[in-house]
């Protein structure tokens, strides 16, 4: 017999609703907030996105979780002075991780998962754009995936403090390198 997408969905949601038994004993839920320094690479541009995070333990190491965040960057041109890039995302990503190294106050954590975005960008490239100086505007939405590599210390009794090297690709448009900081809490 083979599960049908509702008993899937009702083992996940008994799993995240109902499992007390999380990382090392206490604690299975856990937020975060970010910040990270971007590197598009087809578009040579750079920028800063923030994140939010949130992620629940299934078992002692294995966790679930969502991400939504906002990136903007730009590419400046020196010789026409005037910015030739612009982009901003809104991005979601459904996340799976693992814990490599799980201790009292230190953690590393391996993870990947699907990802969306809504892009909006300004071009003012002759190649993409027009030669007389206009902007082409492209506005879309692309679906790929992203993976991660994470740390986190423990301060205090539940707050977290890490960073997160991350890459994101898509079908259509530039990949993302991401290299930030995060602080949160588990409870």
């Amino acid at each position: 017999m083979r599960p049908t997408f509702f008993s899937v969905v009702l083992f996940l949601s008994f799993c995240l609703l109902g499992s007390s038994y999380s990382y090392a004993g206490k604690d299975p839920n856990a937020y975060k907030s970010g910040a990270s320094f971007v590197w598009l690479s087809e578009y040579d541009s750079q920028g800063l996105m923030f994140s939010n995070r949130y992620s629940r333990y299934l078992g002692e190491r294995a966790a679930l979780g969502v991400n939504v965040g906002l990136l903007t960057a730009s590419r400046y041109d020196s010789g026409k002075e005037i910015f030739s890039i612009k982009n901003t995302f809104y991005m979601g990503t459904l996340e799976a991780s693992f814990d490599l190294i799980q201790k009292e106050t230190v953690s590393l954590r391996l993870g990947a998962g699907g990802s969306a975005r809504h892009r909006s960008e300004i071009d003012s490239d002759a190649e993409e754009g027009t030669v007389d100086g206009s902007v082409a505007h492209i506005r879309t939405s692309d679906i790929g995936f992203n993976g991660y590599l994470e740390n986190d210390f423990t301060f205090l009794r539940s707050g977290i403090v890490g960073g997160r090297v991350e890459y994101f690709y898509y079908t259509k448009g530039t990949p993302i390198f991401a290299l930030g900081l995060h602080v949160g809490f588990r409870f």
